[in-house]
């Protein structure tokens, strides 16, 4: 069976990409809100997690059997965390920035840990991702060491991809 499909314009694909190249053009022109707003999600988000996690630990009693003072503990910190990053702010930007080049230099470290797997079908692409991996270390410590520079690079993140995301959005309407 074959179903024929009559291609037209997309407006509302066209109105989402123009929206999100604007809102990736307006997150370069304002790092410091962006950045700013990113925290207050980043807040939020930990407060919902948090409370999924004192909801979830209702299931780990009943399917396992297992004490879960842990996911108690784990809840009740990430809340914690998320009220505070909404009531400061500035420390929810810094925070990212520190959790960004944290992730950096672990990503980077289970990059040159998953090149022994790789040497086995391709010699030379586990050396480039070693090398690369050890580069992405260092970049990642310099970040570490630099929370205003990571915290731009989490901007520029964004921005870029609201961009990226909003030029296929108007592509995809023609």
């Amino acid at each position: 069976m074959q179903f024929e499909q009559r291609k037209g314009f997309d407006w509302f694909s066209l109105v989402v990409g123009i929206l999100f190249v604007i809102a990736g053009i307006a997150s370069f022109s304002h790092p410091d809100k962006t950045l700013h707003f990113l925290a207050i999600v980043v807040g939020v988000a930990f407060i919902f997690r948090g409370i999924y996690e004192l909801w979830f630990r209702r299931f780990i009693n009943a399917a396992l059997n297992e004490s879960s003072g842990w996911v108690i503990f784990a809840a009740i910190l990430d809340i914690i965390l998320g009220v505070i990053v909404l009531v400061f702010p500035g420390f929810g930007a810094l925070y990212l920035a520190i959790l960004f080049a944290i992730w950096f230099i672990i990503d980077s470290f289970m990059q040159i840990k998953a090149a022994k797997f790789f040497r086995l079908f391709h010699r030379g692409y586990a050396t480039w991702l070693i090398v690369l991996g050890v580069i992405s270390i260092i970049l990642g410590i310099i970040l570490l060491f630099s929370p205003m520079l990571s915290a731009l690079t989490i901007v520029w993140l964004v921005s870029v991809m609201l961009i990226v995301f909003g030029i296929m959005h108007i592509v995809q309407a023609f």
